[in-house]
């Protein structure tokens, strides 16, 4: 799997399904028309899954890790030891296993033009990490020069051409052309935007407002924040049904995006996109609030808030720690739009 190239005096990844992989790839771009040339596309790309899934098992072995684990990892800005760097690298290696599991039933003759762009960016991707799993965890050589790279920030031009693509989609014939390296990073923006909504309405707040009544972009954020404190507390009154540090983590993950703009490998928006789905899980068919009716929210978690009233006193507290300079307005929800189930006012 390693080969010394004598004239470069330098190791390099040499794995012969990824190879081949590319060279089918190369092919099958130069005349896509071809049924024979998809077809051959779409098995050897059968063959690097197969041999990168079973590569990550004969590393990973047995283990299962919990979602809480792989955020906290996965998603941290920085590795402040070895230790921490050599344990994203074999989580990572475990999140795009799975991911690679699931695209591996997904990509088919019918589909492999629209997965083009994804599977380039995944290969650059796995070939990386292939590359420093071998070297800094496995030490099997000193180093290895890497085959293949990309671009690992979108800039203003790439999010212009994406805002555009996306407003003109109707006006494209084939998803093939769809440039997906720009427009799949919508994802994050959108996990931010929805968390911030989520959190808002989880408080149960349209806005927050100067004494001119002008919303204070300030705390378009603020609801995570103060919900981090109230679940610190032993008798906290937001009850929530999963672990809200996930949360946590990846709202901050989110806002780190949009001002960095760093595209993530699509292993990890893949397992972010599918861990957040734990704030729209309802597993009960009914809650009693504090009106005495049972309430039934549909696609929603079974959050609880109790001590209301004194919830929401806290919040306006809270505000006005941050803004001590201005008056701070809460335009309140009605309560039953709000997100969580309230058991006691």
């Amino acid at each position: 799997m390693i080969r010394y190239i004598d004239d470069l005096n330098v190791d390099v990844l040499d794995i012969k399904e990824l190879n081949e992989l590319r060279k089918q790839k190369h092919a099958f771009i130069r005349n896509k028309k071809n049924y024979y040339l998809r077809k051959k596309l779409v098995e050897k790309t059968t063959v690097f899954f197969d041999w990168y899934i079973a590569y990550c098992k004969n590393e990973i072995g047995t283990k299962i890790y919990k979602d809480k684990q792989l955020i906290e990892c996965i998603l941290r800005a920085t590795f402040k030891t070895k230790n921490q760097w050599k344990e994203y690298l074999l989580k990572s290696l475990y999140l795009s296993c799975k991911y690679v599991e699931y695209l591996r039933d997904k990509v088919s003759t019918k589909n492999i033009s629209a997965f083009e762009h994804t599977l380039i960016d995944l290969e650059i991707d796995l070939e990386w990490l292939i590359t420093h799993f071998e070297v800094q965890y496995k030490k099997s050589t000193s180093k290895l020069s890497l085959n293949s790279g990309r671009r690992r920030n979108l800039s203003p031009t790439d999010i212009y051409s994406a805002a555009r693509t996306l407003f003109h989609v109707e006006e494209l014939t084939k998803i093939e052309d769809l440039y997906l390296r720009d427009l799949k990073p919508n994802v994050m923006f959108q996990i931010r935007q929805l968390l911030e909504v989520f959190g808002r309405e989880l408080i149960g707040y349209h806005s927050i407002e100067d004494k001119d009544g002008n919303p204070i972009k300030k705390f378009t954020q603020i609801s995570w924040g103060f919900i981090k404190e109230e679940v610190k507390k032993t008798n906290s009154r937001i009850q929530f049904p999963f672990d809200v540090n996930i949360i946590l983590l990846i709202n901050k993950w989110s806002n780190s995006f949009v001002h960095t703009t760093y595209l993530y490998s699509s292993y990890v928006q893949f397992f972010v996109l599918k861990t957040i789905g734990i704030l729209f899980a309802s597993k009960t068919k009914g809650i009693q609030t504090y009106t005495g009716k049972v309430v039934q929210k549909f696609n929603c978690a079974d959050i609880k808030i109790s001590q209301y009233n004194s919830l929401k006193t806290d919040f306006e507290n809270y505000l006005s720690s941050r803004m001590s300079d201005i008056t701070v307005t809460v335009q309140w929800m009605e309560t039953d739009k709000v997100v969580a189930y309230i058991i006691s006012e």
